[in-house]
């Protein structure tokens, strides 16, 4: 039952004084709590007002349960002045009064609190909260013993809120069970709380406001979200990583459903959701189902990948880059690269008409799949206008649109053209296809992937020794970029590189880093091949050289102070 039917149902059961045993049952996190208290709030019954409440979240007595509850009700007690004065001189002690409050109760011995109980708690609403979580110790007969009592014999009437998903897992288990029993003996009458994705949003978004209140609501109901602990958190999550600043709806677009897919997918929010690896393949032949036999069965497995598939479509998301992988190492360390995250926004911020492109191929592709009213013949005509532009879709977008209208009758001519378009942009470029635009290694068109396979080659020709020795000392290692450069190496490249080097940081870091690498790679190295023999060839030509008598001198101090001063004096090496 919705929240508001719900609240009116609850109002109403709490006004029919028969009725001693209520309970407000649902899933973890849907607000029964929340609404508890706001009935209490707005309700004019002041038996209702006044009620008593308590978790027994830990506790593992009843007699805990009993003093929880007259702590709560002795300091609001005036009509149990006579009874209850020698205990309320306890809670009477100055600026120590809220210490003295818990000490007078833990003084009290137990024939004491059993006669005070009844007498505090008789007539009143008592509402017990988390009693899935009790200490082992507290059993439910107890429970159960403790409401059947002052319900009967004290006049005492309870609203138990109970967790489904714990009361379901421990009904399943065993029919016979003690909720079975709580159920069947002791709640006169049931109201299940359903809350709905819109409900837990327009809470959570009440105690957690967000510049992105719209955006994320979309989201959130695309998901299902339904739990407002979990929303609460991902609301949390969008604000502290878009910094609260104003974005344009293509940003948003962009950034916010990755934000709540992968921020439920970590707080374990979703009924039915893909793990972080499913989310991050996206777009790749296994995520695609490509791989899949069309011709046999499909798995279980199977079945749930096209779920899967199908909200990441709906959600708008068809492929991954930096910033979902920043994203997940966020949710999974904790620890925010504010840094880093701000230049992909950023990056998103200036390219905004491209983010609107690229949206609208997404949508043209999604109408593709979906909108079985459309023609194909209009359909290929609004993927040609994608034709003048292609190059600006990238290399994953244009592979995936020149697909999906390839489909399409008389669409592969202009998927192909597409492509071509992408790659005449690329062959304009001077830049390398970024490393971001596929961070996952989605498929691409086998022309695509020629053209950036050729450009990576040419590149690598161009990558000099002194280039990967400062990638490898910045990064902390090295790429097949790396090992290509170095192994190409010679000794001339080397000797080349120490002379010419003018920044003398630059030259103290390569110098440093390249011993370290000798020391601890042989001369024949299944990374770096022949790298580190050729550095110290180079060096040694360097300190004999009688022309480059204070660089000599420099390699020559390197070198001294080091296990590797006996290579300076060895015989020359020949160079392969």
């Amino acid at each position: 039952m919705p929240i508001e039917k719900t609240k009116a149902q609850l109002i109403k059961l709490l006004g029919q004084s028969d009725i001693k045993v209520i309970a407000l049952s649902g899933k973890w996190g849907t607000g029964k709590t929340h609404l508890w208290e706001k009935i209490k709030s707005e309700c004019k019954d002041q038996k209702v007002k006044n009620a008593l409440y308590v978790s027994l979240f830990g506790l593992s007595n009843i007699d805990q349960v009993k003093r929880r509850l007259l702590e709560a009700a002795i300091p609001e007690s005036d009509s149990y002045e006579k009874v209850l004065s020698p205990v309320k001189k306890f809670f009477k002690a100055g600026v120590k009064a809220g210490t003295e409050h818990f000490k007078a109760l833990a003084t009290l011995n137990d024939v004491n609190l059993m006669l005070m109980a009844p007498i505090v708690l008789g007539e009143k609403v008592i509402v017990l909260d988390d009693i899935e979580r009790k200490n082992k110790q507290l059993e439910i007969d107890q429970v159960l013993g403790f409401i059947d009592e002052y319900s009967k014999q004290f006049k005492a009437r309870f609203l138990l809120l109970l967790n489904d998903d714990e009361l379901d897992k421990d009904s399943n288990a065993s029919p016979g069970s003690h909720w079975s029993i709580f159920r069947e003996k002791v709640i006169d009458q049931e109201i299940r709380l359903t809350t709905s994705a819109e409900e837990a949003f327009s809470i959570a978004i009440k105690i957690t406001p967000s510049k992105y209140s719209s955006a994320l609501e979309t989201a959130i109901r695309t998901c299902n979200l339904t739990n407002i602990r979990i929303v609460l958190k991902v609301i949390s999550a969008a604000n502290q990583i878009l910094n609260d600043q104003v974005l344009e709806d293509a940003v948003l677009t962009r950034v916010i459903p990755s934000i709540v897919l992968f921020s439920a997918i970590h707080y374990r929010g979703l009924v039915d959701g893909p793990d972080f690896k499913f989310a991050l393949d996206a777009g790749n032949p296994r995520w695609l189902g490509l791989m899949r036999n069309r011709k046999e069965e499909p798995t279980e497995e199977d079945k749930q990948n096209d779920r899967w598939r199908m909200l990441m479509q709906q959600l708008g998301i068809t492929g991954c880059d930096e910033f979902e992988k920043q994203l997940v190492e966020f949710l999974e360390s904790g620890l925010f690269d504010a840094v880093e995250i701000q230049k992909i926004v950023d990056r998103y911020k200036n390219e905004k008409d491209l983010l609107e492109l690229r949206e609208s191929a997404q949508n043209l592709m999604s109408r593709i799949f979906w909108d079985h009213r459309a023609n194909d013949v209009d359909l290929v005509s609004e993927g040609a206008s994608f034709i003048e532009k292609g190059g600006k879709l990238g290399p994953v977008l244009a592979s995936q649109l020149c697909q999906s209208i390839s489909e399409l009758e008389g669409g592969s001519a202009v998927g192909e053209a597409i492509v071509d378009s992408w790659i005449a942009e690329f062959k304009r470029s001077d830049q390398r296809a970024s490393s971001s635009e596929n961070i996952f290694n989605n498929p691409l068109h086998k022309k695509i992937k020629a053209e950036i396979d050729l450009k990576e080659v040419e590149a690598q020709k161009k990558m000099t020794v002194v280039d990967a020795c400062t990638t490898i000392i910045t990064k902390s290692g090295w790429g097949t970029f790396e090992e290509i450069a170095m192994r190409s190496a010679s000794v001339n490249d080397f000797e080349d590189a120490i002379r010419n080097m003018t920044d003398l940081d630059e030259l103290a870091r390569f110098m440093r880093r390249m011993m370290d690498l000798r020391l601890r790679h042989h001369d024949d190295d299944q990374h770096f091949g022949s790298a580190t023999k050729h550095f110290v060839q180079a060096c040694r030509n360097i300190a004999n050289d009688e022309n480059s008598l204070r660089l000599a001198k420099l390699i020559n101090r390197l070198f001294e102070n080091s296990t590797l001063a006996s290579q300076l004096d060895a015989p020359k090496l020949t160079e392969n």
